[in-house]
């Protein structure tokens, strides 16, 4: 799986098969992929579902499988569910695949803006004199330098911040090119999705979007 772990408060939404039908492992009593069913969504840590999922799930990464055995403490205990076959006093194997997660990230980013870039000015270049002239390989290549600078520092957040305060063409370069924290839907895709692929204090390539081209760092 890919970023950071869910936590309490937030949303999740899970591919799930469940086994255990007539203290049965082998015997499925219930999946999300059953005709008429669809990924389950809810929020972790909140009592929602069976102790099982909400410890489970919090262990795992976006995109990552795994199989919760439940003892029937963490599962539906002496009650168990009739209805699904469940009987008292089950342990139940739950197959469970996290799909998505609501959670929050923080990141910041050096961005150079080119020819294509939505909005053709910046801080640095308000009337876009240069902008206009720079092609993205144009840009592509001045970010690749700063890559190069930032992966041969010995303290790669401390050049990173230099290299963006002095050269992004987004505003957040006077905060060393952070941009907080957001969730998804808040940046546009192909940033978030950059973002969200890759581990607090990696850096990713060269990420393009409507803004222009872009490195990221995630910090949070």
């Amino acid at each position: 799986g890919k970023g950071l772990s869910p936590k309490k408060g937030d949303v999740v939404t899970v591919h799930c098969t469940g086994y255990g039908k007539n203290n049965d492992l082998s015997q499925k009593f219930w999946s999300t992929k059953d005709p008429g069913q669809k990924p389950f969504s809810f929020t972790i840590g909140m009592g929602q579902v069976i102790p099982a999922w909400d410890i489970g799930v919090m262990t795992m990464k976006i995109g990552e499988r795994s199989k919760v055995t439940a003892s029937p403490s963490y599962a539906y205990g002496s009650k168990g569910f009739p209805a699904w076959g469940i009987m008292p006093n089950s342990t139940l194997l739950f197959d469970i695949e996290l799909l998505s997660s609501s959670g929050k990230v923080r990141a910041s980013h050096i961005l150079v803006k080119h020819e294509e870039s939505r909005r053709l000015a910046s801080w640095k270049d308000p009337n876009g004199v240069e902008i206009k002239k720079r092609t993205v390989a144009d840009a592509d290549k001045i970010l690749e330098g700063f890559l190069a600078t930032i992966k041969a520092s010995s303290d790669k957040k401390a050049t990173f911040a230099e290299i963006a305060s002095k050269h992004s063409d987004c505003g957040s370069a006077k905060n060393g090119g952070d941009l907080g924290t957001f969730g998804p839907g808040e940046m546009q895709k192909a940033f978030e999705d950059g973002t969200y692929a890759i581990e607090v204090g990696e850096i990713s390539s060269i990420i393009h979007s409507g803004s222009g081209s872009h490195i990221i760092m995630r910090t949070g």
